[in-house]
C-alpha cells in the first residue's frame, strides 16, 4: 500500500518517531558539511546526497568491542553490543548499495559481527529516492541508483511525498496524522549522471594494467591524506587497540578504530617492513579494491558511485579518470 506525507510534515513526524526510536536523518548544521546525525529538530538537508555517509551508525569510527578487567590469573571480559533501537531516514539509493556491501562483509563473508549486525538488525531503514543526479556522482554506470534493502522509500513529488511501505516494521511507522493513502502512480526519475563509467571487464582490465602509467601520473598529486577512504561508504579497514589500565580497578578496553589503505604504515609490519611504500601503490589498492578485488570474490564493485571520494580529493584526483583512460586505451588495443 501508498502513502502521501506533506513536506512541511516531515520534521514533525520524525520528532514523534524519537519517542520510542533513536532518529538519524541528513541535517545540515552551522558551519559544518550536510551529514546524518541524531535528528533534534536541526535543519534537514534533502538536497542531494550527505558530505558523509550513514556508514558511522553501522560501523563507528571508534567502536568499543568490549571491556576487559584482571581478576588474579584470569580475565574478565564484557562485550559491548548495542542494541539501540534507531530509524535511519533520507539514506540515498548509492547508500542502500553501500549497506547491502557492508553486509555481504559483517554478516555473510567473514561470518556474523555481532557489533555491526546488532545495529543493522536493530535500524529501521527510510530510504530517500533521489530526483536528480548528484555533483560528481555516477550511480547510473554501476547500477545502484535505485534504492534497495529498505523498510520505506519516500519519492519526492512537488509539495508532498510519496511513500512506499515494504515491509511490516516500515508500515507500523505510518501512523495516520501524517500520512495519506493513496491510488496514484508511482513517481519515476531519470537520473543523468556527469560521470560515467564503462563497466565492461572493467575488474579485470584494471588488474591486467597493474604497471599502467595512469597509475604514477596521478599519484605523483596524491597527498596520502587518506579522505577518500574515511569518506567512503563502503570503506571498512579497520584496526584493534587495547587500551590498558594498569595498577587499578578500572576496567580496560579493546577499540576497533578506522584504518586506511592510504596510509603508509597500513602495511607496516614487524621488522618496519611496509609491503605498499609507494603512494602509487596505495592509490592503485584503494581503485583496485574497489573494482576489482570485491567483484572477484563478491560478483559486484565495492564502489557504489556517490562520487563523494572525488569531491572530497584535495587535489581533484579522479577514480572514473583512472579507470575510464585504462579502459580507453584497452579498447583501442593501446595495453
Amino acid at each position: 500500500m501508498n502513502y502521501t506525507i506533506k513536506k512541511e510534515l516531515l520534521p514533525r513526524f520524525l520528532l514523534s518517531l524519537g519517542k520510542n526510536f533513536e532518529v538519524i536523518a541528513p541535517v545540515k548544521e552551522y558551519a559544518r558539511p550536510p551529514s546524518f546525525e541524531i535528528f533534534k529538530g536541526q535543519e534537514l538537508f534533502l538536497d542531494e546526497r550527505t558530505t558523509f555517509s550513514a556508514k558511522k551508525f553501522f560501523r563507528p569510527s571508534k567502536e568499543k568491542i568490549f571491556s576487559f578487567k584482571k581478576d588474579k590469573a584470569s580475565f574478565e571480559i564484557s562485550p559491548e553490543i548495542d542494541t539501540t533501537k534507531r530509524v535511519l531516514f533520507g539514506i540515498r539509493p548509492c547508500g542502500t548499495h553501500a549497506l547491502q556491501a557492508l553486509d555481504q562483509l559483517f554478516v555473510k563473508f567473514f561470518g556474523e559481527d555481532q557489533f555491526y549486525s546488532s545495529r543493522r538488525k536493530n535500524t529501521i531503514i527510510i530510504a530517500l529516492q533521489c530526483s536528480k543526479a548528484c555533483k560528481n556522482g555516477f550511480c547510473t554506470s554501476l547500477g545502484t541508483s535505485q534504492a534497495v534493502g529498505y523498510d520505506i522509500l519516500f519519492l519526492e513529488r512537488g509539495a508532498d511525498f510519496f511513500v512506499k511501505a515494504e515491509t511490516e516494521a516500515g508500515k507500523d511507522l505510518l501512523d495516520a496524522e501524517f500520512f495519506k493513502h493513496t491510488s496514484d502512480a508511482e513517481p519515476s526519475f531519470n537520473l543523468e549522471c556527469e560521470k560515467n563509467l564503462e563497466t565492461k571487464d572493467l575488474g579485470k582490465n584494471l588488474y591486467a594494467n597493474f604497471n599502467h602509467p595512469v597509475w604514477k601520473q596521478e599519484s605523483e598529486r596524491c597527498l596520502s591524506c587518506s579522505s577518500c577512504t574515511q569518506i567512503c561508504p563502503t570503506c571498512y579497514c579497520y584496526r584493534l587497540n587495547d587500551d590498558f589500565v594498569f595498577g587499578s580497578d578500572t576496567e580496560s578496553e579493546r577499540n576497533r578504530t578506522w584504518d586506511s589503505c592510504q596510509l603508509k604504515r597500513f602495511t607496516k609490519v614487524a621488522g618496519n617492513h611496509v609491503f605498499r611504500p609507494s603512494r602509487k601503490g596505495r592509490l592503485r589498492q584503494f581503485v583496485l579494491h574497489k573494482f576489482s578485488y570485491y567483484e572477484e570474490n563478491h560478483g559486484t564493485h565495492l564502489c557504489v558511485g556517490c562520487g563523494r571520494c572525488i569531491t572530497t580529493c584535495p587535489v581533484e584526483i579522479d577514480l572514473t579518470f583512472i579507470a575510464n583512460k585504462i579502459q580507453k586505451d584497452v579498447s583501442e588495443g593501446k595495453k
